[in-house]
């Protein structure tokens, strides 16, 4: 450990601010693309990544990110932005305070969360775009172009991307600024406030997509999801439900191609064939559910509720 944080603190020097400074440097828990750290420069705490191996890859520009990461500071729901680490380009932001939820927790201030996401997603574009339907075809080409070859499911999941995409398509909805990385550890609770972090993957998305990774990530009941549609939209239209259900299976379908090409790139310690595994496994059990087909008949109407 001695010798990682003494590399740690050799790059984090290059902050002309700190070059001179006094660091206290440790590891922050958490990630399995990049390295995190703390860095406490005069009773002031920073967080610093540094990212992983070829993380473009997966689909993380770093200039997308930091215009994502700074529309939420100034909206007041990320971590404020205080530069870029130079030579990496990695952002540098203020480490907040807060706690994880436990997954009752979690539910209890779905309002909070749900507020958030409304104010991200009405911010207006951004520059990054992840178009889901295209993201698992560039993980499956990229992790081949590596020398990892997709598992067997991706055809069959690829069919069914096709399909949900197509029944989107008869009554489509603009794309609007989506965080796409919603798991639990990127949402930070305080006492009185929300927190979303980790802007890597933010760009112009469908906003059903944000819910259902939200949702799927969280392991949420159907109580769940109907009160995460209500907190959203207030109401519930059967289009609106079927396209949550649906992205639920591109969550994972990407969730799990992503894992494929960490397989390719990626020198943490992680096991990320079990990974893929998984949630591909998951993904293909929500594919197969009796109501699949009457979710595509359903989201082919439109989604939002009228007033």
């Amino acid at each position: 450990m001695s010798d990682e944080l003494d590399m740690v603190e050799q790059v984090v020097r290059r902050v002309p601010a700190w070059a001179t400074a006094q660091l206290d440097i440790r590891p922050l828990q958490g990630g399995i693309t990049n390295h995190n750290y703390v860095v406490s420069v005069d009773d002031t705490e920073y967080v610093v990544r540094l990212p992983g191996e070829r993380t473009a890859l997966l689909g993380i520009d770093r200039a997308n990110e930091a215009e994502a990461a700074a529309r939420a500071a100034t909206l007041g729901i990320g971590p404020p932005v205080v530069g870029k680490l130079p030579g990496i380009g990695t952002l540098i932001t203020k480490l907040v305070p807060g706690h994880h939820a436990t997954p009752e927790q979690f539910v209890e201030h779905l309002a909070d969360v749900t507020q958030l996401l409304r104010r991200f997603h009405g911010s207006g574009p951004v520059a990054g775009a992840f178009p889901i339907h295209r993201v698992v075809e560039w993980h499956a080409r990229d992790a081949g172009a590596h020398g990892v070859i997709a598992p067997s499911s991706y055809e069959r999941l690829h069919q069914q991307s096709r399909r949900i995409e197509r029944a989107f398509a008869i009554s489509p909805i603009p794309p609007i600024p989506c965080h796409n990385d919603l798991l639990p550890a990127n949402v930070l609770f305080e006492d009185d406030r929300v927190w979303l972090l980790d802007f890597e993957y933010a760009g112009m998305n469908d906003v059903f997509f944000d819910l259902a990774n939200l949702s799927v990530n969280s392991s949420f009941t159907t109580s769940s999801d109907e009160s995460l549609l209500r907190h959203y939209f207030g109401s519930i239209t059967t289009s609106g439900w079927a396209r949550l259900q649906l992205m639920k299976v591109m969550s994972e379908f990407r969730e799990g191609m992503w894992a494929v090409v960490q397989q390719a790139i990626s020198t943490l310690d992680t096991d990320f064939v079990a990974y893929a595994d998984e949630r591909l496994e998951n993904c293909e059990r929500l594919a197969s559910v009796p109501l699949f087909e009457t979710w595509l008949n359903d989201a082919r109407k439109s989604p939002l509720p009228t007033n």
